[in-house]
């Protein structure tokens, strides 16, 4: 069963007076017509959330100076009168605006066995820093995380200083990063946002507030990625998005058609229009390219100025081979076969250009974790590749080596191993697959079935169920 949280502020309300509330009773109207009268809005929400049946635990966060005794409503006549004594201590050092751990922790304890659900709270200076706020706010949420996993959280921004809720739901933000759970904002209007009117006042669930979040982390995993599923999911109705970034990351075919038609694809809201005009120029329009090869470069030239080498220099590596294999006659439009990617390459070598050898043997270094020997590399660069890959000191392995396991992978003639190795070639070099592999390099569901097979393999290998 999914569980939740809701996060709650607590205000300071009116001055304290004795026999006189800070905050007056509201009826809050939820969208679906339900009305619930307290005086703090989270209550309200709380006891909405928990009626529409909600396994939801509370999180309090309030000052020294809050009004944390307008939530003894909670408490039925019979606890009030029962613990009296500690309501008037509390609501003492409310007037002093100096409400102390001790018996803010036994007040809470009340709460919690009154919802019979766990309450937590936050208790911070008045008026607290937003340092503060986060780091008594993130220690708290990091403990009920990693306890509870929470599959939503629910924040109530209605009361306490202004920029409270906004460093929390921040706060939120990053923790989301870490655990996965989807976030709902409410907002319980009052007396000081419409007057005294008549009747209930309204609950606003901030729809576009949660929107804002998701379309930033989509603009974030873009930028780092050039992953722009997420972000066609949030902003239009293309339903081609996940295909086509799915052969362009397989380093599959595809023609400029299809990409200009995701480019020209109308955004369902008017705010995204003048970023999207941004996400096409910066993200977009270099996947268009004349050329094969030209798309490679390109994405290359991304991930190498985001600091991913592994993948700028793959790429960068087999765009050179395609492209003089292009410039030579090798290629035409069905695209490049293995044997002939491996002839280019043999007549780059044979080039004999230090630009290109260098790439070559640091490209070898990356891709499969070996060191190049020194009789490998004789460029004028042979010591700056050796510098690079200096840190595998007695764990080394060279590219000779690596053919050699290979070829004892080959000799097992397993099945999980044919298409991983003929998938990876079409994947790493562009090339069309053979027959076994091509099903899972067209369909992103077939590539993941083979993925999990594959995995499957690494561990009976590992484990001794197939023998070497």
């Amino acid at each position: 069963m999914s569980k939740a949280l809701l996060i709650s502020m607590i205000g300071q309300g009116r001055p304290k007076k004795e026999g006189h509330p800070s905050y007056d009773l509201i009826s809050y109207q939820f969208q679906d017509g339900e009305v619930i009268s307290t005086r703090v809005f989270g209550m309200a929400l709380y006891k909405y959330l928990h009626k529409k049946g909600e396994d939801i635990d509370l999180l309090l966060v309030g000052t020294k100076g809050s009004s944390w005794t307008e939530l003894v409503d909670v408490l039925d006549v019979e606890q009030q009168n029962k613990h009296e004594d500690l309501l008037m201590s509390l609501f003492k050092e409310e007037e002093q605006r100096n409400v102390g751990e001790n018996l803010l922790e036994e007040f809470v304890k009340l709460i919690e066995k009154s919802l019979n659900a766990e309450v937590k709270y936050v208790l911070l200076s008045s008026p607290p820093s937003p340092e503060e706020i986060s780091q008594k706010t993130i220690r708290v949420l990091v403990d009920l995380f990693e306890e509870k996993n929470y599959d939503k959280v629910y924040i109530d921004i209605t009361h306490g200083f202004r920029y409270m809720p906004t460093v929390v739901l921040l706060n939120l933000v990053i923790l989301r990063k870490l655990w996965n759970f989807d976030i709902e904002i409410y907002y319980g209007f009052g007396i000081f946002d419409t007057g005294r009117s008549e009747g209930p006042k309204k609950v606003a669930r901030l729809n576009h507030l949660e929107d804002l979040i998701k379309l930033s982390e989509a603009l974030s995993i873009l930028e780092n990625t050039g992953d722009f599923r997420h972000y066609y999911k949030l902003v239009s109705d293309n339903q081609e998005a996940q295909q086509i970034y799915f052969r362009i990351e397989t380093n599959a075919q595809i023609n400029n058609r299809k990409i200009g038609e995701l480019i020209n694809t109308p955004v369902n809201s008017e705010y995204v229009k003048p970023i999207h005009e941004k996400v096409k120029s910066k993200y977009l329009e270099p996947l268009k390219a004349d050329r094969m090869e030209d798309r490679l470069k390109n994405r290359a030239r991304f991930f190498f100025e985001r600091g991913q080498y592994l993948k700028a220099i793959l790429l960068l590596h087999e765009a050179l081979i395609l492209l003089v294999g292009r410039l030579k006659g090798k290629i035409g439009s069905s695209g490049l076969e293995y044997e002939e990617r491996r002839r280019v390459k043999n007549e780059l070598d044979q080039l004999n250009y230090s630009e290109w050898n260098v790439l070559r043997h640091l490209r070898n270094a990356c891709a499969h974790s070996t060191k190049p020997r020194s009789q490998d590399m004789p460029n004028p660069d042979a010591e700056a590749i050796a510098e690079v890959t200096d840190e595998l000191e007695n764990e080394d392995l060279h590219y000779r080596e690596i053919e050699e396991a290979k070829k004892c992978l080959d000799q097992l003639n397993c099945q999980e191993w044919e298409v991983l190795r003929r998938l990876r070639n079409a994947c790493a070099h562009g090339t069309q697959p053979h027959v076994e592999a091509r099903h899972a390099w067209e369909n992103e569901e077939k590539f993941k079935e083979v993925m999990e097979r594959s995995f499957e393999f690494y561990e009976k290998i590992k484990n001794g169920e197939i023998k070497i």
